[in-house]
């Protein structure tokens, strides 16, 4: 995209910036975050040392490449592992992104850390909202950026209705969050809980619009997060208890009032993500071929993979012919799956160790950490969130969009800010201190 063009240099530029600022209390506070970016960074980069031609040519998977080298009289040449050089650089550029949040947003002290949440909130509805006013107009119009995209589904500041309803589903918990963290005036806390209450109504429908199966089901678990996240904080005990008493009856009728309007959005504007959920077209979606295929392709490549940026090509390959379409396929509509091909055994051990790090830290903020403190609420919340990108990215690829890549290390800035304040379970500083 051109686009591109203009983000990577930024980003780039950006991280030089915040590396000029930067300390090492910094860089000690979030020791895991940067030990796993730094390995996903070497990976990448390694898969564009140029290899001796003997040791390329051993490498499992480049049989046919070294064929055509012979047919073509081309000896000699060093290589790097990845089949595609050009898009393995590109594949190392795309970091700088995710890296520029992560240099600047470790340099935040903890109040505008926190702030970090209303301004994402805000983007992901401006994102929204312009999804909503594609719906409105001309499927073809000016307020679809991308020449390939899905045109006529609510697909915002995104390519990919799947992308953007992934976004649109992590405002749930987002928006709950944002409506209860908030020490101001009693009025202003109640005009927080309006407006979360009054998106929360639009996203709905708004979901439902896009056209996206994935997001519709991510939807629902980020409506229940969003739920359990909420907590209207009062100064009136009573009010509290009583709160607290109703806490099932509201509940079932937030259910029951997602349940109503997603009828009603069904049956007077035709809900694109339930209508393909029930159409018989569903049936023919062939990303099961694809993940088969994948799966081919990851013992093809074994155990180094095919390299960075290199599916693509790698699947051209293996295509069957009955897969063969006038369009291409330009990921595996799976990261799990993806990452293993490109990255092979390397690849899934870095997923293997990141998994456990998410695991043990949702252990330590959901069972050893006190709910009413605000780190633990934004660790909470972005628990959820991380959860929902992981589930997404089953049947899809939304990590590689450089906005929720950007979103996503927010995610992971809040979520492991609550350890990095040393919170424990006999610390009992609450949010109104």
């Amino acid at each position: 995209m051109q686009s591109i063009a203009i983000l990577h240099p930024a980003a780039i530029l950006l991280c030089a910036i915040a590396c000029m600022t930067l300390q090492k209390k910094h860089v000690e506070h979030y020791k895991w975050v940067f030990g796993m970016f730094f390995a996903i960074f070497c990976l990448t980069a390694f898969h564009l040392i140029p290899l001796p031609p003997v040791l390329w040519q051993a490498l499992p998977g480049r049989a046919q490449l070294t064929n055509v080298e012979q047919l073509v009289e081309l000896k000699n040449i060093w290589r790097p592992l990845t089949t595609t050089p050009m898009n393995g650089w590109h594949a190392l550029a795309s970091l700088a992104t995710p890296l520029a949040v992560l240099l600047v947003g470790v340099q935040f002290n903890r109040s505008d850390l926190y702030r970090m949440l209303t301004v994402l909130v805000v983007l992901a509805i401006i994102s929204g909202f312009i999804g909503l006013l594609q719906i409105i107009g001309e499927p073809n119009g000016l307020l679809y950026f991308y020449r390939i995209t899905n045109n006529g589904s609510a697909v915002g500041l995104f390519a990919n209705r799947n992308h953007a309803a992934t976004l649109l589903a992590c405002l749930f918990p987002m928006l709950a969050v944002f409506a209860s963290t908030f020490n101001g005036t009693a009025d202003r806390r109640r005009g927080r809980l309006i407006i979360a209450a009054a998106f929360t109504v639009i996203l709905i429908p708004l979901i439902l619009v896009t056209g996206s199966r994935s997001g519709l089901l991510i939807g629902i678990v980020g409506l229940a997060g969003g739920a359990f996240l909420f907590q209207y904080r009062s100064t009136d005990v009573q009010n509290k208890k009583r709160l607290a008493g109703n806490f099932g009856l509201k509940s079932l009728l937030i259910s029951l009032f997602a349940v109503g309007t997603g009828v009603v959005t069904y049956f007077l504007s035709r809900a694109q993500s339930i209508e393909r959920i029930l159409s018989t077209d569903a049936n023919k979606d062939n990303r099961a071929e694809f993940w088969k295929i994948s799966t081919d392709l990851f013992w093809e490549y074994f155990p180094w993979g095919s390299g960075s940026g290199s599916f693509v090509e790698a699947y051209k390959i293996l295509e069957p012919v009955d897969l063969l379409s006038p369009t291409y396929l330009n990921h595996a509509h799976s990261d799990w799956f993806e990452i293993a091909v490109t990255f092979g055994v390397p690849g899934l051990l870095l997923l293997a160790v990141g998994l456990i790090l998410y695991l043990c830290n949702i252990v330590l903020i959901f069972r050893r950490m006190d709910g009413a403190l605000q780190p633990v609420v934004y660790a909470r919340m972005s628990a959820i969130c991380i959860g929902m990108i992981a589930v997404a990215s089953l049947g899809d690829y939304p990590l590689r969009t450089p906005i929720i890549a950007s979103v996503f290390t927010a995610y992971i800035l809040w979520f492991s800010a609550a350890k990095i304040d040393g919170i424990s379970d006999t610390t009992r500083q609450t949010l109104d201190d």
